[in-house]
């Protein structure tokens, strides 16, 4: 009896990003995006961040393919998350390095999380993948393809 409360508290206290997305308009970006570096990686979602987050442009709607890219813009100096709904555009003057960390099942759940870290001491969250290490497999990809240290943090139990 006690396992099947915790699971209905759990249901309706956890929080969905998705809610946040469905009642915050999404901004255009106004600018020709010209994609110079792709990362593919597979179903991820782009978590939400109030100052970095757009509409998915149409550029990048063209390559997308049903799948999550995180790219590069030269010509413009941006950095690109993107989903087939949303895209996070961060400045590439204003990141210091791509981070990844793996949190352990705990008692809550196991996840790996996609960070970019800013010059000025903040971060922004790319992206959350439910299997752990998942991003392991595209560290060395994202540093050949974006010249950004990726760096892993320590691996904590979900508490």
């Amino acid at each position: 009896m006690k396992s099947f409360l915790k699971a209905l508290a759990n249901m309706f206290s956890k929080y969905d990003p998705e809610d946040i997305f469905l009642n915050t308009p999404l901004q255009q970006y106004k600018g020709r995006i010209e994609i110079n570096k792709v990362v593919k990686l597979e179903n991820c979602r782009v978590h939400y961040s109030p100052d970095y987050l757009f509409q998915t442009p149409d550029e990048v709607l063209n390559i997308l393919k049903d799948q999550s890219l995180l790219w590069m813009d030269n010509q413009n100096s941006l950095l690109g998350f993107t989903d087939q709904k949303r895209t996070l555009l961060i400045p590439l003057n204003k990141i210091s390095r791509i981070e990844i960390q793996n949190v352990l099942k705990g008692r809550g759940p196991a996840e790996a999380c996609l960070w970019v870290y800013l010059y000025e001491k903040s971060f922004v969250m790319l992206s959350i993948s439910p299997e752990i290490y998942y991003y392991d497999q595209y560290a060395e990809e994202i540093n050949k393809k974006t010249g950004f240290a990726v760096t892993f943090s320590p691996e904590f139990y979900n508490a």
